[in-house]
């Protein structure tokens, strides 16, 4: 008992001793809270509250400690995931990313930026509306140039060319079109001398749609064909391909492949480097025809004529799933066309010819994020590059969207 009284008096003395320290100016104070000091679940905290292009062109600069928290790959792929809740890629198990890294922090940085523009489209785009060209529907739009110029054509057989912000071409920039045309022709257009027709390519059958690469030009025909023109070898096709059994409505190349649609609501795809028909005969849908198609390295889509959109696999080409964008309404009122879809890494714009445009996410299933109405309907086509996005329209009329700041550079 005597042993323990004395411990407990020595304890005692020790808090004496350390009171005393401190009573004569011995005081330890905390260090006071930094930013370079701070641990990294706080910081993380922290930017969970701030947009993604922020965090990767001014947070991540600050400091290296800040730039080595950012540069996680896993830190993105987390946000991307949260953002969307659901699969993202929306085919994950294809090939190609076995070869090609998804750059997570690029496709966050894309979808909060397109989510944020479009999501207060009033004060972030300014909506300009032309109707004095064209005196029919204006069938066909083009954006060339980063979405400085855009080319319309119409029922009235003439085509017009637009200078969006009224800003000269750059040095660099895409100075040819392609046209086609009931006139069983389709024609080379020069922008930059006077947007005067250089060349024309003789098809000896209506041409409903068109594709260029390099030095080929394609032609998807009325008659059920596809041709192929070389740009340096004249006017006449220098080979023919018949993969459908309906008029081709559709071209989209992506690398050394063609895919085409057609009213028979197949899908084929085409090797131009073989030569030769990889698929046929793919059947799209029953109940509807296809109208456009979206073909990148991780989906292809294709819109229909009952406002479905079909996810394909971009690499073995057969369906995988739809999805009913726009319900079918009752038999007394007209189905919602798909007559416009753009994708990126992470974002999809969709258009249906009643003038809803969708924006959403690249997921499986795809999740809107906004939309925006036309001020006209029976809308022809959408086209969106560089920020910029334009649709013809059967009322004769082009609907434009750019960016504010593009005026306020001037």
């Amino acid at each position: 008992m005597c042993e323990t009284l004395q411990a407990l008096k020595e304890q005692l003395t020790d808090v004496e001793n350390e009171s005393t320290n401190t009573e004569s100016g011995e005081v330890y104070e905390a260090a006071e809270p930094a930013l370079l000091t701070m641990p990294v679940e706080i910081i993380l905290k922290i930017c969970s509250f701030l947009d993604a292009h922020f965090l990767k062109y001014t947070f991540s600069r600050v400091c290296s400690r800040f730039a080595d928290i950012l540069a996680d790959d896993h830190l993105w792929k987390y946000w991307v995931h949260n953002k969307i809740g659901g699969c993202y890629p929306a085919l994950p198990n294809l090939k190609i990313w076995d070869e090609v890294q998804i750059d997570w922090e690029d496709v966050c940085v894309e979808m909060e930026v397109e989510k944020k523009k479009w999501s207060n489209v009033k004060d972030s785009m300014r909506h300009i509306v032309v109707k004095d060209v064209h005196f029919a529907s204006v069938d066909t739009v083009l954006l060339v140039n980063n979405g400085e110029l855009c080319v319309s054509g119409g029922r009235d057989r003439g085509m017009a060319l637009w200078n969006v912000l009224n800003i000269k071409p750059h040095d660099q920039s895409d100075n040819t079109i392609y046209s086609a045309s009931w006139d069983n022709t389709v024609k080379a257009w020069d922008l930059e001398c006077g947007f005067v027709c250089f060349q024309t390519f003789r098809c000896r059958m209506s041409a409903l749609s068109v594709a260029t690469t390099e030095s080929i030009v394609m032609a998807g025909l009325y008659s059920k064909k596809v041709l192929s023109f070389d740009k340096r070898a004249g006017s006449d096709p220098v080979s023919s391909y018949k993969p459908h059994r309906g008029p081709v409505l559709s071209l989209n190349i992506y690398k050394s492949m063609v895919a085409s649609i057609s009213e028979d609501k197949t899908l084929a795809i085409w090797d131009r480097v073989a030569g030769k028909l990889l698929v046929h005969d793919v059947k799209i849908t029953e109940k509807a025809y296809p109208v456009c198609t979206s073909w990148n390295q991780s989906a292809m889509y294709i819109g229909d004529s009952k406002g479905c959109l079909h996810l394909f696999h971009p690499e073995e080409y057969r369906h995988i799933k739809s999805l009913e964008l726009w319900p079918e309404p009752p038999i007394t009122k007209p189905s919602s066309k798909i007559i416009g879809c753009y994708q990126s890494a992470g974002n999809m714009i969709v258009c249906s010819d009643r003038g809803d445009i969708k924006f959403m996410y690249t997921c499986y299933p795809p999740k809107e994020y906004a939309s925006v109405k036309t001020t006209t309907f029976d809308v022809t086509q959408l086209r969106y590059l560089n920020d910029v996005m334009v649709i013809g329209t059967c009322d004769s009329a082009l609907e434009f969207w750019v960016p504010n700041e593009r005026y306020n550079d001037l």
